[in-house]
Parts: C-alpha cells; sequence; structure tokens
C-alpha cells in the first residue's frame, strides 16, 4: 500500500514538475526578450490583478465593437469597471471643459433624481475639490467629506468620494466621481491600480475607439454629436458674406422636461440622441445641425430656392420625430415646434435668420 502511494505521488510530481517546465517555456516565447522573467518565478498577485484588469478592459471594448455599440456607451461600460471593482455606492462622470459649460455625460440609476444641471453649474462654480482633480491631474480622495474644506455640495449623500481624472493625450476631458454613502477607505494598492486603469483606459480610448476625436474636438456636442454652439458661432463668422440660398431651421422638442421628470435623465438623454440621430438622416450630407442648447436645434439647410421645398424638408423631420422609439422598456412619443427663415428673401444673414426663426418657432409653440 505504501509503495502505491508513493508511485501515485511521485506521478503527480513528475506531472506538475513537467506542466510548469512546458508552461515556462511558452511563457518566455510569448514576452519580449528583455522582459523574459525568471523560468519558475511565479506571477505576483498585484501582476495577475492588473494583466486581468488590462484584459476585461479590452474585451469590453471588443465586445462594443462587435455589437457596434457607440462611442460615448462603450466608454461608459468602461469606466463602469473601476466602479464595480471599488464597490461605488453610486458614480457619475462630469464632463469638464476649459471654456464651457460643464455637465454630466453619465451618471449611475440612483442619481436620476438629482437635477443633475443644477449640480454641475453649482460644482462648476464652487465646486473645489473637483478643481483639485483637474489642477493636479491626479486622482483625489476624500474620505470624510464633513470634515473636508473643500467639499461644498448641496445635493449629496456622499460620505466618501474618489475624484478620478480622465485623459486623452495628456488632456483631461472630464472627472469620474466615485461615491460612496459611509465612509470608506481606498488602499494604496487600489490607488496604485486605479493610476494602472488609467493608463489603460488612454490607450484603449486612443487606440480602440479614436475617442480623443470626440472629446477633444470643440465642434461637436458629447450627447448627440451633433455641432455645438461653438460650432455655429463659428460657421455664422465664416458665412457673413455668404449670398448663397440658405434655409435656417430652428427647432424644439415639445414638453421634453416631462420625459426627464418621468422617466430619469438617462431615458431622456438617451431619447435625445435617438431623435438627433433620426433628423440627422432626414436632411442631405452637406446640411448642417447645431445643438443651439439643452433641447433647441438649428438645422442649416444649403441651395434651398423655394418654400415648398422647405415645407417638404419640414414635414419630413416632424414625421422622423413623431415615429416612437423604445429606450429600456419605456416608450416615447415626441412631437417638436419649428420655425424657418429663408437666406436671403427674409433676411441678410444667418445670424439674423436664427433670430426670426427662433421667434416663429415660438409662435407655433404657443399654439400648441
Amino acid at each position: 500500500m505504501y509503495i502505491i502511494i508513493s508511485i501515485v505521488l511521485l506521478l503527480i510530481l513528475v506531472y506538475v514538475f513537467y506542466t510548469g517546465i512546458k508552461t515556462a517555456i511558452y511563457v518566455r516565447r510569448i514576452v519580449n526578450e528583455k522582459d523574459k522573467p525568471p523560468a519558475f518565478t511565479p506571477p505576483s498577485p498585484k501582476k495577475v490583478i492588473k494583466e486581468r484588469f488590462k484584459s476585461s478592459l479590452f474585451e469590453t471594448a471588443i465586445t462594443c465593437l462587435e455589437n457596434e455599440v457607440e462611442k460615448d456607451c462603450a466608454f461608459e461600460d468602461i469606466i463602469k469597471k473601476l466602479t464595480l471593482f471599488l464597490k461605488a455606492d453610486s458614480w457619475s462622470f462630469l464632463i469638464t471643459p476649459p471654456d464651457d459649460v460643464w455637465r454630466f455625460l453619465f451618471w449611475s440609476k440612483n442619481l436620476d433624481f438629482l437635477p443633475l444641471e443644477e449640480v454641475a453649474s453649482e460644482i462648476q462654480i464652487n465646486g473645489e475639490h473637483i478643481k483639485k482633480v483637474l489642477d493636479t491631474k491626479k486622482i483625489f480622495f476624500i474620505k470624510d467629506t464633513k470634515k473636508n474644506s473643500l467639499w461644498n455640495q448641496k445635493h449629496s449623500l456622499s460620505k466618501s468620494w474618489l475624484g478620478i481624472p480622465i485623459m486623452v493625450k495628456n488632456e483631461i476631458i472630464g472627472v469620474l466621481n466615485v461615491d460612496w454613502f459611509q465612509q470608506v477607505k481606498v488602499s494604496p494598492f487600489e490607488k496604485e491600480l486605479i493610476n494602472y486603469f488609467l493608463e489603460d483606459v488612454d490607450r484603449v480610448l486612443k487606440t480602440v475607439f479614436s475617442l480623443n476625436e470626440l472629446f477633444l474636438s470643440s465642434d461637436l456636442d458629447i450627447l448627440t454629436q451633433a455641432y455645438n454652439r461653438k460650432a455655429l458661432e463659428k460657421y455664422i463668422s465664416q458665412h457673413k458674406s455668404d449670398s448663397s440660398k440658405k434655409a435656417v431651421i430652428f427647432l424644439d422638442y415639445d414638453n421634453f422636461k416631462k420625459i426627464n421628470d418621468n422617466f430619469g435623465h438617462t431615458v431622456g438623454d438617451q431619447a435625445l440622441k435617438v431623435l438627433t440621430k433620426r433628423i440627422q438622416n432626414s436632411i442631405k450630407s452637406d446640411d448642417l445641425i447645431f445643438r443651439y442648447g439643452g433641447d433647441e436645434f438649428v438645422i442649416i439647410i444649403n441651395e434651398i430656392t423655394e418654400n415648398n421645398s422647405i415645407d417638404i424638408i419640414i414635414q419630413r423631420i416632424k414625421s422622423t420625430v413623431k415615429t416612437p422609439i423604445t429606450i429600456k422598456d419605456t416608450l416615447i412619443i415626441s412631437s417638436i415646434s419649428i420655425g424657418y427663415c429663408l437666406v436671403p428673401q427674409e433676411a441678410p444673414d444667418i445670424e439674423k435668420a436664427i433670430e426670426i426663426a427662433d421667434k416663429k418657432m415660438y409662435l407655433q409653440k404657443e399654439i400648441h
């Protein structure tokens, strides 16, 4: 009996030894020559966790690409990885352009009840905790928000908070807010892992999604990917002496605030993205759509000559907006109010045409 047990143990040792050698050989083939590890040194736990974290990010990125997920939604899936690891109670991603209005782009569901536009505005004025992250370009942890002089938020349940700078090409595009509703401690290793995560996020965003174009372009609205107000102002200044015939459309979604109030900002934002995409598909590729602010948009139609032509375009836009959409099992039915102005028949330039189209739009909204 003793001999049998000895033979079995010997066979197990031989198998383990053989498998270890074979594994080491393959590992040494995979890594770079200069990085070759000692053949029988087991990997450190830190390295295992970091590598698994990296592969998890790339798995998420690849899944998003395979499912043709939009870039900003893919980015949301990626940053969720870190908040899940940290076991946060809530999280939000705040866009912090240096010369524009700050706004929340993503947030966890349990923050839907907050007046997020108001919160973002308050933070832009008084948010010293965010400004420290922007100034240092480093993570910043507040263990006790009540005792920290930099914390000045009215609408917050946070007892502990972590601010993480999200960067593309060494420029901060925003701050990831990680919140706990009770005091916690972030260990040195967790902070080390977060910094490692940031390096990989930067790499994933640049190499897999080319998100630097989306976040660093000063002409794009990040949510809808239409042109923004600054791009419109630039267009106006560049076309002051343009004598070509154009139509300027000013549109506003009817009662869009009710969608946000009834179904939450996440559903509202998704609806705005879908509706904007529909409008883009209903106009020519050389026509331009700008997000003027909130749920107001300006469309510039090139080479328009007759009133009946613009009427056809407007009816097409209204029709595509009226078609119901479903977001997270919620049926959304929308309508819009529209005003338009022809250049140069009714206005000498684009700027004056926007003013006239805006007034016409409000007259139509009053009728509704």
